[in-house]
């Protein structure tokens, strides 16, 4: 398939690095280039509330995270009748899906409108948003009446008898499997005689039946619709605001067609038994008809009956068109049907996902199946594109499934517990990768170390120690980021209290962000490696040696005819033993490279001190290089760096921007897993530039041949015209750089020349950028060949955009106001005034101020004094007092991240004096002071015997009784005299 570079302007530089780029995406059926470019890492960010992820999502960007996957977001249950209705529990005991969170109960991460400023957050900073989805099961299984009584689980039914009675194992349980005349099954055991993996609960979690047909609506709208689920006390009763998760009938549905799905092969277990055992996969083609939410009116939902599975998928659809996060991680997806994977999931979720340049993309997701390699892949894996192998048959193109590779992360794990007397053998063929075609190729499979079930620390029953640098598996880390398919990075933020919650999610990596606990210091060892994986990490995973000591591998890009283009050389080592293991390994570079080691270990005076360790390695007449790899140990001490990454030399470079007004400095203090370690630069200008100036990355290198021959730039999600080309200068076709820039106000690329330096910059007009936070990702290609897969260095630099003030809004109870204290809500419209605790920042982001003195700038009165409680993420709450009668300056005080104060001003009416009634219009309207005209104004409407005469009821109280008589008069005149 031809490819066409978008470029539209004809003087524009395009590299060979770039038009490679462009090729390799656009190879037609199963092209390797597809397979081995890697994803970026993914960090799986657990025990961190939805506004502090916000906070740190600097942090995220300049690590190179490329995607983020939380704990599950949905309502636990906790008693009715607790005095503390917010959730501590991580969320695997799902109870009421559609609730995530509000200000009086909240998950344990927040609320919902947190969890929304969370994934914007993220999306701003080019990273996609993945959410542990649980459909297999609900909270513990509740067998008394008076849960019946209380409603139940939200949003299914459990067949409750009136009156209700407590329910046994072989009752009607409606939506969820039943027990038998043993008790309840479970799903974990399988040697426990009552054992089924598709029907037992799941530690006591009550398992819902996939295949359940009860049509109910299922969050009732309007009361008296006899196809409501039956409510309760405190659940499943009508309320209009569950419109909101309905589909809207007006604006039609979507149908899917869905090829079906089936196996080709025999299964890798014995014969299959109903109803608890795993079937062969022969799902027909469907039709799959999905409804439309109203994202502009999300009140003209229509409730339809569904059955169980029918509302798992709405929720799924939900997460997905409205909260806008990008796929799921599937927890306990084995024991699922797989039926209900193929058919009904699959179906939701393909072309579900709107891409930033606008395309419907089918969203990824990926299972927990805790089983062997076999098992899942003939039953729990479809993929685009997928291999066949004699496996797969046609069909499995519709679905983008993956599951987590449990069996390599267990290796790696034994590896790292070993302490130096593993072997690195098994590794490669323990992956899940392997089982489609035979090749750690990318093709299927998450990998990981650690999670948050199988951590490097603590055994889930208490909060763990920080775990030491041995304990994060350093090295296993460097095998895992640097080797093909999708990988992740465990990082346990430790910002949620778990006490009596029973489980404790498992520790990760602390340093997975760029901070070090246990040195209390910042150390980039894991973000350099996720950056490495980003700019040299492609093509296909190569081992060149593997025994009991070290990895060493190759990625290198296929050309055809045998040919390939050399892009990585990558050794790891779990020994601790001090020294290094040397080996002479095989390459795809031309005799002559120079590859330069990246990670720094080579050059570190405390992995390498007596320079054992090339810093440059030369590749030898026959393609060798003897190649030396660190052991976690050298004569200055443990270090656990045993890895070294080689590849041709990368621009170095700084990246910069112009017009900064001030800096937001990092944080130093209050909670590790708070504090942002990034300082960002702020912009309150209408335009600034993005300069970027580059050297040769080897220093030793005789002359600029393959320095930088372009650089490239993105501003957040990319796929926005900042240079005035007319378009988006790199469509989404291109593998490498899709939705990036062409710098135009100044470009002078180092290669092939005797410059010094290279130097780019392209003037961006803010006016064009949102407030607050804003990524830029710069991208110098390395000149190479055009038939070499490309390599860059890659610059990133937050910077905060505040060129206007906030705006407020002041919500106060109906008027008229006759009170001196009335309760306000404040709410920011931006989302850029300060939260109440920001890493080590205390000062509230509200403050209040009552008829200020007009001689002070009310921007200098921001005191504790004046705070207003912040309730959720953009909502603050104050009792204003201090009302005088007359006109009142109520004055909204907003702090912003960068320390600015705004001043926006609100002006209510408080009317404390009976005998202000008219300002002299003769319109009833009270104007702060007491003159004739209130006077006479009262006479007029007592005379004619209207209502607003009505002050007294003969008391001198001031209270009305309903009708007008000289009381009232001889009241009025009473306090027209006594004035206000």
């Amino acid at each position: 398939m031809p490819t066409t570079l978008r470029l539209h302007s004809p003087h524009r530089l395009v590299t060979s690095s770039l038009l490679l780029a462009a090729a390799l995406s656009a190879c037609s059926g199963v092209a390797l280039a597809d397979w081995n470019e890697n994803p970026p890492v993914m960090l799986q960010w657990f025990e961190c509330p939805w506004n502090d992820m916000e906070h740190r999502a600097p942090d995220f960007f300049m690590a190179g995270y490329g995607s983020v996957w939380v704990p599950p977001v949905s309502r636990p249950y906790i008693w009715p009748g607790s005095s503390n209705q917010n959730a501590t529990s991580p969320g695997y005991d799902v109870f009421d899906r559609f609730d995530l969170g509000k200000p009086n109960a909240r998950t344990a991460y927040g609320t919902e409108a947190g969890f929304d400023a969370a994934v914007e957050a993220i999306h701003r900073a080019n990273g996609e948003f993945y959410v542990d989805s649980i459909l297999n099961h609900n909270a513990a299984r509740q067998t008394g009446s008076g849960f019946q009584n209380d409603g139940g689980y939200p949003g299914f039914w459990m067949a409750p008898t009136t009156p209700a009675t407590n329910k046994s194992p072989t009752s009607n349980w409606g939506d969820f499997n039943p027990g038998n005349a043993q008790g309840y099954p479970q799903s974990t055991n399988e040697n426990d005689p009552n054992y089924c993996l598709l029907s037992g609960d799941l530690v006591a979690l009550i398992d819902i039946n996939q295949a359940s047909n009860n049509m109910f609506i299922r969050q009732p709208v309007a009361a008296g619709n006899p196809l409501n689920l039956p409510g309760g006390t405190y659940f499943n009763n009508p309320d209009p605001n569950n419109a909101r998760f309905y589909f809207d009938s007006a604006l039609g549905t979507d149908s899917v067609s869905n090829p079906g799905m089936s196996f080709a092969g025999a299964l890798t277990t014995g014969a299959y038994t109903p109803p608890c055992d795993v079937p062969a996969r022969n799902e027909p083609s469907t039709t799959y008809t999905r409804g439309r939410f109203n994202i502009a009116n999300a009140t003209a939902g229509d409730p339809e009956p569904e059955n169980a599975t029918d509302y798992l998928m709405r929720w799924t659809q939900w997460m997905l068109d409205v909260k806008k996060v990008d796929g799921f991680r599937l927890d306990a997806a084995k024991h699922i049907p797989s039926w209900f994977w193929d058919s009904y999931f699959d179906s939701v979720m393909h072309n579900a996902r709107i891409t930033p340049d606008g395309r419907q993309v089918t969203a990824f997701s990926f299972g927990e199946c805790v089983a062997g390699n076999d098992f899942i892949f003939d039953r729990y894996i479809r993929k685009p594109n997928g291999r066949t192998s004699g496996r797969l048959v046609a069909g499995d193109a519709f679905g983008n499934r993956d599951a987590l590779d449990l069996s390599g992360a267990g290796s790696l794990r034994n590896l790292i517990n070993a302490g130096g007397f593993g072997t690195w053998t098994d590794i490669t063929g323990s992956h899940l990768d392997t089982i489609d075609d035979g090749f750690n190729n990318g093709s299927v499979g998450v990998n990981h170390v650690f999670s948050h079930d199988n951590g490097s620390q603590g055994n889930g029953s208490s909060v763990p120690s920080v775990p030491t640098s041995r304990q994060q598996g350093w090295f296993a880390h460097a095998y895992l980021l640097m080797r093909t398919g999708q990988s992740i990075v465990y990082h346990n933020a430790r910002l949620v209290g778990r006490t009596g919650s029973g489980f404790y999610p498992r520790e990760g990596t602390p340093i997975a962000l760029g901070y070090d606990q246990n040195a209390s210091a910042l150390n980039p060892v894991l973000t350099n490696l996720v950056g490495l994986s980003n700019m040299v990490g492609r093509g296909e995973f190569t081992p060149r040696w593997q025994d009991g000591d070290v990895m060493i591998f190759e990625r290198r890009t296929p050309l055809g005819g045998g040919n390939y283009s050399g892009n990585c050389l990558v050794g790891a080592s779990d020994r601790y033993d001090s020294g290094y293991d040397q080996r002479t390994v095989n390459t795809s570079f031309p005799a002559g490279t120079r590859l330069i080691e990246l990670t720094g270990n080579a050059t570190s005076s405390t992995v390498d001190p007596v320079n054992d360790i090339a810093d440059v390695l030369v590749v030898g007449p026959t393609g060798q290089v003897q190649f030396r790899v660190p052991r976690n140990t050298s004569s200055a001490g443990e270090h656990n760096l045993g890895f070294v990454v080689y590849a041709p030399a990368i621009p170095n470079g700084t990246l910069s921007v112009t017009n900064v007004a001030s800096t937001i400095s990092s944080e130093t203090t209050g909670a590790v897993g708070r504090r942002r370690l990034t300082s960002v630069p702020v912009i309150t200008a209408d335009s600034f530039q993005i300069q970027l100036t580059t050297t040769n990355g080897d220093a030793g290198a005789a002359n600029n041949d393959n320095a930088d021959d372009n650089a490239v730039f993105r501003i957040n999600q990319g796929y926005q015209d900042w240079n005035n080309s007319g378009g988006v200068d790199i469509d989404h076709t291109n593998a490498v750089v899709p939705g990036y820039e062409q710098f135009v106000t100044l470009h002078q690329p180092l290669a092939n020349t005797a410059n010094t330096m290279g130097q780019y910059a392209q003037t961006i007009d803010a006016t064009q950028l949102p407030e607050g936070m804003n990524y830029i990702s710069v991208i110098a290609f390395r000149k190479r060949s055009g038939n070499e897969a490309p390599l860059f260095r890659e610059f990133r630099q937050v910077v905060y955009i505040d060129r206007e003030c906030p705006t407020v809004q002041l919500a106060l109870p109906p008027g008229p106001y006759t009170t001196t204290t009335l309760q306000a809500t404040i709410r920011s419209v931006d989302g850029t005034v300060l939260p109440a605790v920001v890493g080590s920042v205390s000062s509230p982001g509200v403050h209040v101020l009552v008829n200020p003195n007009p001689a002070f700038d009310p921007t200098t009165l921001v005191a504790t004094s004046n705070a207003a409680t912040r309730v959720d993420r953009q909502e603050w709450s104050r009792a204003v007092t201090g009302l005088v009668h007359g006109t009142n300056r109520i004055v909204v005080l907003a702090v912003q991240e960068n320390a600015r104060v705004c001043a926006t001003e609100f002006q209510i009416f408080v009317n404390l004096c009976p005998a202000d009634v008219d300002d002299g219009s003769g319109t009833g309207t009270p104007d702060g002071g007491i003159t004739i005209d209130d006077l006479l104004y009262y006479l007029s409407i007592f005379n004619a015997g209207a209502i607003g005469a009505d002050v007294d009821n003969g008391t001198g109280t001031g209270t009305p009784d309903g009708g007008v008589t000289i009381d009232d008069l001889l009241y009025y005149l009473t306090r027209f005299n006594a004035g206000c």
